[in-house]
């Protein structure tokens, strides 16, 4: 016997019609997507040879435990924003994915990971038999817990986790359940670059941009596409995909910061391939420096020297010591005494770099001068309590 478990209504609709619309005329313009025996079933209108309304059917999807259709939950979620949220000025950019962004998107579960269609029309479009198309594919989002929603606005995933807890007072188990997120936005951005759309990636980013995560979201997105790529076949550089993830992340403010991430997290054999779509280390350097992205042009700093350590020379950290100096960033400052430190424990590379960017350890007049701490040659500030309280460079 078959169960039919859920049952909604698509329609091929405007804002306007939302609100001014005639729901009598569904029946023949609207498609209908409902759930049976775990297959996805998607139903549209149509006009026989003699103008009666008939409806073709076709399976969409199997093995789907439960699906939804963003757009039936727009329309509430819209009208109940919280201004006071932790999201505070996102809040324009998630009324913004509501009304354009991903607002027709359908989702479903099989069991072992999520899928989703950003665009349900693409779905509409190619469902129809006697045009032999086939149903786009979907983009995969795998996750190791049980998701239970997909919530659009904040870009993520929420679902349940189950947890087995033993305690040596009582001679029973139990299960606990605690709540986890996964970010979405990545998988979904991937998907418009593989298939060259790019105009559709940087819209949805538009509209995701002022969420506090989203660099990280771009973070995980070049990440995922190095692994995936590092040990491709040569032969394979045509399709490869990180050449236009590069691109795309360039158009972002955060695009230094999101490269120098993502190295500093990733094994320097896969550094090659990140840097054949990059330029030279050293200009990223440079480039992050003139922006006055100090901490980034750090990273960088150690990124040079350690793959292209031939480019590397005293000059560079001379010239960023001397700008953190000049902006009073001393933590900076002794974050770049502890790395030379770790080069020469000698100490001599050290002085030469003070030297040659002008500090000395001399008091200035407003109190706030480095000093030299000459029991391991780092350089801080008089009142600091040393370098030895992180445990790397540039974190």
């Amino acid at each position: 016997m078959s169960v039919t478990e859920s049952i909604c209504l698509v329609k091929q609709y405007t804002d306007v019609t939302v609100e001014h619309g005639d729901p009598s005329q569904d029946v023949a313009t609207a498609a209908v997507i409902f759930l049976v025996d775990a297959k996805l079933v998607l139903l549209q209108p149509s006009a026989n040879e003699y103008g009666e309304l008939k409806y073709d059917m076709r399976v969409i999807a199997h093995d789907v435990e439960f699906y939804t259709l963003t757009r039936e939950q727009m329309v509430s979620s819209t009208t109940h924003v919280d201004q006071n949220s932790q999201f505070g000025n996102g809040n324009e950019a998630l009324n913004g994915i509501v009304s354009q962004g991903i607002r027709d998107s359908l989702w479903y579960f099989n069991g072992t990971s999520v899928h989703v269609w950003p665009e349900i029309i693409d779905v509409l479009k190619a469902a129809p038999t006697e045009l032999e198309r086939e149903i786009p594919t979907p983009v995969m989002i795998p996750t190791d817990f049980y998701p239970l929603s997909a919530m659009v606005e904040k870009g993520i995933v929420a679902g349940i986790e189950p947890d087995l807890v033993q305690r040596r007072d009582v001679d029973f188990s139990f299960y606990r359940l605690a709540s986890r997120t996964h970010l979405f936005i990545p998988a979904i951005l991937r998907h418009h670059l593989a298939h060259y759309d790019s105009a559709a990636a940087l819209h949805l980013s538009h509209f995701y941009q002022k969420l506090p995560y989203f660099s990280h979201s771009l973070e995980i997105l070049l990440h995922d596409v190095l692994d995936d790529e590092v040990d491709a076949s040569p032969h394979a550089t045509e399709t490869a995909l990180l050449p236009s993830v590069i691109s795309f992340l360039s158009s972002f403010p955060t695009y230094y910061d999101i490269v120098a991430g993502c190295t500093r997290k990733t094994e320097m054999r896969s550094w090659r391939t990140l840097f054949s779509c990059l330029p030279p280390v050293q200009t990223l350097f440079e480039e992050s420096l003139a922006r006055g992205l100090l901490k980034t042009a750090g990273s960088y700093l150690l990124i040079l020297h350690s793959f292209d350590e031939e480019h590397f020379n005293t000059e560079q950290i001379a010239t960023l010591l001397r700008r953190a100096k000049d902006v009073g960033d001393w933590d900076l400052c002794r974050e770049l005494a502890r790395f030379l430190v770790g080069i020469d424990d000698s100490g001599h590379l050290l002085k030469t770099v003070i030297a040659s960017a002008g500090l000395r350890s001399g008091g200035r007049d407003d109190g706030a001068s480095p000093s030299v701490n000459r029991s391991n040659g780092s350089l801080g500030h008089a009142s600091s309590n040393g370098v030895g309280d992180r445990d790397g460079y540039f974190a």
